[in-house]
């Protein structure tokens, strides 16, 4: 038995289950959370299209995108494109109202900050940032897109607070590929993690929260985890299994010549011998945004 075939989960599950009716009886509630949205849309035809992506995004299309959702709506798939691709509208004050919205509703000086970064398969090569990289979800180096996202989970209740696209050095190095997909000026190559400090950083300004979550993407990056004890933050990151960590309240083991007894140490920890996670005390790993397959074991610091 699987743990969803129990009656517990199926109780839960039952009770989370949402007809097209509910959904529907929820139109009014919508229009009132969009309205603190759309002043950020100038144009009366930008808030209509605002409003009919938010509704297509809601209903049980399979895929979600511009197009299905043109075609629900009876619009021309243009039309909403243009609007989503080159709208001429700004996303910075839709997501800074996003942000006080979530503060006034969920703000909680305990809440958790939750880093993670997903990739999106793509056949073709002219999507911004799309190149061969590490893909989570197929498991695999393959064709893909790369973004960084920010969440906030608190007491009250959860939210995605911002996001930001990857952008390979291989595209901020190429202006032939920027010009031709509209990357702006200022988009310069970073590490995964810096990305995911920045977005923290842009959130902290507005919200409250002590901790920070992510998985070993960000763990093993040593200077992430620096900066996050410089903020004060205390942070459950995952990092790989194979990371070496040692025990403060452990002496180092003696050095010999040829280095025989740091080999050896090494060779068990790989093992899983003897490798213990202190208060703030860390193996190190690569320290950069790289995704690499492989097991995971939990980790935690604080000042």
């Amino acid at each position: 038995m699987t743990i969803l075939e129990h009656a517990d989960a199926q109780a839960l599950l039952a009770d989370a289950a949402l007809s097209a009716a509910d959904v529907r009886s929820c139109a009014d509630s919508l229009t009132a959370f969009a309205a603190r949205y759309l002043p950020h849309f100038h144009r009366s035809e930008q808030r209509d299209h605002a409003l009919t992506i938010l509704r297509g995004k809601l209903t049980g299309l399979q895929r979600k995108t511009t197009e299905p959702i043109a075609n629900q709506a009876g619009l021309k798939r243009r039309n909403l494109q243009l609007f989503v691709g080159d709208g001429g509208w700004l996303d910075d004050p839709v997501r800074d109202e996003l942000r006080r919205h979530v503060g006034e509703e969920l703000a909680d000086p305990d809440a958790v900050f939750v880093l993670d970064g997903s990739a999106f398969p793509k056949k073709g090569i002219a999507s911004c940032g799309v190149q061969r990289q590490w893909c989570g979800r197929l498991g695999k180096v393959d064709n893909c897109q790369v973004g960084y996202f920010l969440a906030y989970a608190a007491r009250r209740g959860c939210a995605l607070l911002d996001a930001r696209l990857y952008l390979p050095a291989e595209w901020a190095d190429d202006p032939a590929r920027r010009a031709k997909a509209h990357v702006p000026a200022d988009a310069l190559f970073q590490e995964g993690w810096r990305i995911a400090l920045g977005l923290l950083d842009r959130a902290r300004a507005d919200l409250p929260g002590r901790w920070v979550a992510g998985d070993d993407e960000f763990g093993r990056a040593s200077e992430l985890r620096g900066q996050l004890r410089l903020r004060r933050l205390r942070y459950v990151l995952d990092v790989p299994c194979n990371t070496l960590v040692r025990d403060p309240a452990e002496r180092r083991p003696p050095r010999r010549e040829g280095g025989k007894a740091l080999v050896a140490h090494g060779a068990a920890a790989r093992r899983g011998e003897g490798a213990g996670v202190g208060e703030g005390a860390f193996g190190h790993g690569p320290g950069h945004g790289g995704r690499r397959p492989g097991g995971r074991a939990g980790a935690a610091g604080r000042n």
